[in-house]
């Protein structure tokens, strides 16, 4: 085997490994439960960068997020971070996982509403909800945005694997980061040497 086969070898055992532990990580809070196997979403609204753990924010409420727009959805808990940047879903999903999740019923998404004003995220909700496109027809993925001035909305949408990590949050980028770095490995070595026939 040559060099260039041996450190493909290990980048694709590394990022398989780092694949295997990310999502043992996901599945290790709930084994515990009896509804183990149940698909999970994230449901609570992250209160934006604006506030913070020095923050007074132990009687904010749902208008104080959406600052009375309309339109704008909310559920409680309501989450703040210690430093105004995004939420620890991992940290929410180990401690939190009883008020902080909802159930996915058989005909709902994981959904994630994230609020823009002038390219600048303002805040975030995350919930179990139903949606549909223009044409009436359901919604189980994808990621749709809507612009009005400065304001930009955007919805994310996914269905959560049971046992699972709820799909509904930024952490999902990272597992496709794993997913593409193996992919790559692999395309690689496909095309190398090695995997070429020769006739």
């Amino acid at each position: 085997m040559s060099q260039n086969h041996f450190i493909i070898a290990i980048c694709i055992i590394v990022s398989w490994a780092v694949f295997i532990a990310a999502n043992s990580d996901s599945t290790e809070t709930t084994e515990g439960n009896e509804n183990n196997l149940v698909r999970r979403c994230f449901k609570f609204t992250w209160l934006g960068p604006r506030w913070n753990n020095d923050s007074i924010f132990l009687n904010a409420t749902c208008q104080d997020s959406t600052r009375l727009a309309s339109g704008i959805p909310c559920v409680e808990p309501l989450v703040v971070s210690y430093d105004g940047t995004w939420p620890d879903v991992d940290y929410i999903w180990r401690n939190h996982l009883g008020n902080a999740t909802c159930i996915l019923a058989n005909n709902d998404v994981c959904a994630q509403f994230t609020y823009y004003f002038d390219g600048h995220v303002d805040n975030s909700t995350y919930m179990c909800t139903r949606a549909v496109d223009t044409n009436g027809q359901a919604i189980t993925s994808g990621c749709f945005e809507q612009r009005n001035g400065s304001f930009v909305t955007k919805a994310c949408f996914c269905r959560s694997v049971p046992g699972g990590l709820p799909c509904n949050n930024n952490a999902f980028l990272s597992h496709i980061n794993v997913i593409f770095l193996i992919l790559v490995a692999f395309v690689m070595l496909y095309n190398s040497d090695y995997g070429k026939i020769n006739l």
